[in-house]
């Protein structure tokens, strides 16, 4: 009879953890942390410990606990596809948004590795450079910096782009912009996907700019109203708009087709005031005469 196979008991642990933690929160994400050294992933661990649980095992165990707990809801298969490479689970109470944006904000910046690539234009600009005179001018110049000692200081004699985005870092350059206390790289965990309420969000419908968003948000709300006003749909916010441009029409129309109305009859009445004296003020003007002395007294101020 064969025997049966024993599980290692810390894997069982492992397993036990992931479970329990997969029951408890409602967000379930696969984090990528490659190229993330040790000291940096417990920095993060720290900055997200209110906000997220992060887990590091093996692939195999973290396929395990997912593809069981897809007994309970299938899409969870789906996110244990997405384990390889270096990964890891984080389990959170807020949305994938939310967590996608913690873990944006809890990257760090860390100086430039011989053979990445880097993320951004790098310039240094030209002035001094506050570095102390001696081989580092040589440096400076077998990368392609124009440089010379003036006074005493190492001065970079015109700015220089000495990293465009996606070039290969060599070793020469890495030592350089140490030198000025340039850190290009940017390390984080990164999120491949999420899992909430049955829906898996890729980690690129996750990165949202808020900003662009909301400036969205607002430009289409403003261009949604203007169309309500102006074909008179009502509605809760145009609803007063609309009631003073019905208003100010009708207004409008009552004064030009001289309707005597109660409203309008104040206009009306001094509109042919106003026109009874231009027209006095005319013919006084050619037959004095013709004007009694009362009409004459109110024409004169016009005049």
């Amino acid at each position: 009879m064969a025997s049966a196979v024993r599980v290692a008991q810390w894997k069982q642990e492992v397993v036990g953890e992931l479970s329990g933690l997969i029951e408890k929160y409602p967000v379930i994400g696969i984090v990528d942390i490659s190229e993330l050294p040790a000291r940096q992933f417990q920095q993060i661990r720290q900055k997200l410990r209110s906000e997220a649980v992060i887990v590091i095992s093996k692939n195999t165990l973290l396929r395990r606990v997912l593809e069981k707990a897809a007994e309970r809801d299938a899409k969870l298969r789906e996110l244990a596809g997405l384990v390889g490479g270096q990964s890891g689970l984080v389990f959170s109470n807020v949305n994938p948004f939310k967590l996608n944006k913690f873990l944006r904000n809890s990257r760090v910046n860390a100086p430039a590795k011989p053979g990445s690539k880097s993320p951004s234009d790098i310039v240094i600009p030209a002035g001094e450079t506050g570095l102390p005179p001696g081989p580092v001018v040589g440096e400076l110049q077998r990368v392609g910096i124009k440089a010379r000692i003036q006074a005493g200081k190492v001065v970079v004699l015109e700015d220089h782009h000495i990293l465009k985005t996606g070039d290969v870092i060599t070793k020469e350059i890495s030592d350089v912009i140490a030198k000025f206390g340039i850190m290009p790289l940017e390390l984080g965990l990164r999120l491949r996907a999420a899992f909430e309420g049955g829906i898996i969000f890729a980690g690129d419908v996750l990165n949202v700019d808020e900003t662009v968003v909301i400036s969205q948000l607002i430009k289409s709300r403003a261009s949604a109203f203007n169309l309500a006003v102006n074909t008179c749909y009502p509605a809760r916010e145009t609803i007063n708009i609309l009631l003073l441009k019905s208003k100010a029409s009708a207004m409008n129309l009552a004064l030009n087709s001289s309707m005597l109305v109660g409203p309008v009859m104040p206009v009306l009445l001094a509109k042919a005031r106003a026109q009874m004296l231009g027209l006095a003020a005319v013919v006084g003007a050619k037959n004095p005469v013709a004007l009694d002395e009362e009409l004459k007294a109110m024409v004169a101020p016009a005049q």
